[in-house]
């Protein structure tokens, strides 16, 4: 038996004494926790009770909802909701359709904005504070602002009416440039001038030391790149006109009824069915999502 196991099996169990004298010396720290802590909580519900009662929705009957205060759990589960939403509309295309944009738009945005932010940071060149300022400044200006000149642009490129319209407008970000910029400026020189001496260019160092060091930012940005890609409906509005270019979000107004009215039970469960990809893609990237901008922001301009 090693030392290790031995210390483990004889270590003294704790006594109900024990833990009651330890909870009186902490009951202070306890009590700080809990006041901290109970904020968060109360917010967290707050936040998650619309999509539990959603999800609820979508199992149950309408007119059940519309009782005051709804119920959370329906009397009874039914699939009936989910089964008019594959009945009602081309499911499948739109969610392919949106598949196609999101990931062309998410991979643009991790390319450019990391080729960018690593130029920003670690690159001379004449006038860079002042184009980074400037680069800035347009995040000030609204997106409604530009809707002309883009659409514009769009049409005089022959991308009007197609997938190309949602995907090339938005394969760069100023905010994903920013976010890599800060983090590629906490990345230690010396890694790099010990790659220079080796002999490697500018595009070997952003490939094989940048890249592989910038993990939780480029995580943090294909999360919020994906989601805002996904849940877009504005600018599929005024780019597409025809059913099977359509986006999910978008294709859900053929829910609609033809006197205008909605089954909110089967909007709903469109809304879940829409949820399903963006919470899968957060679960497997959300560790690093915190890290990503907490290492982002240790430095400034």
């Amino acid at each position: 038996m090693t030392n290790a196991a031995f210390v483990y099996k004889h270590r003294p169990i704790p006594t109900l004494e024990r833990l009651l004298d330890k909870l009186r010396h902490n009951w202070r720290s306890y009590l700080a926790n809990a006041a901290l802590a109970a904020p968060l909580v109360i917010g967290a519900l707050i936040m998650f009770l619309p999509l539990v009662w959603a999800v609820s929705f979508s199992f149950g009957q309408p007119h059940e909802f519309f009782k005051l205060p709804p119920p959370i759990i329906p009397s009874a589960l039914r699939l009936d909701n989910y089964e008019a939403v594959f009945e009602r509309v081309d499911f499948f295309r739109f969610f392919i359709n949106s598949v196609i944009v999101t990931a062309c738009v998410t991979i643009g945005q991790l390319i450019t904005c990391s080729m960018a932010g690593y130029a920003f940071a670690r690159l001379r060149f004449p006038g860079k504070r002042i184009i980074f300022i400037l680069f800035l400044a347009s995040m000030m200006v609204p997106q409604h602002v530009t809707l002309i000149p883009v659409f514009i642009i769009i049409r005089g490129l022959g991308m009007y009416n197609s997938l190309g319209a949602l995907i090339f407008p938005y394969a760069t970000s100023v905010f994903g440039t920013f976010l890599l910029k800060q983090f590629f400026e906490t990345i230690p020189d010396e890694l790099e001038d010990a790659a220079k001496i080796d002999g490697a260019g500018f595009l070997q160092i952003y490939r094989r030391i940048m890249l592989p060091l910038a993990g939780p930012p480029l995580a943090t940005l294909a999360i919020l790149t994906f989601n805002s890609s996904w849940n877009s409906f504005f600018w599929p509005l005024i780019f597409i006109n025809s059913a099977d270019k359509m986006t999910l979000p978008l294709g859900m107004i053929y829910l609609r009824g033809q006197d205008g009215v909605t089954n909110s039970g089967v909007l709903m469960a469109a809304i879940v069915l829409n949820l399903i990809p963006v919470l899968i893609f957060f679960l497997i990237f959300q560790r690093r999502l915190v890290e990503g901008v907490t290492l982002s922001g240790l430095k400034g301009i």
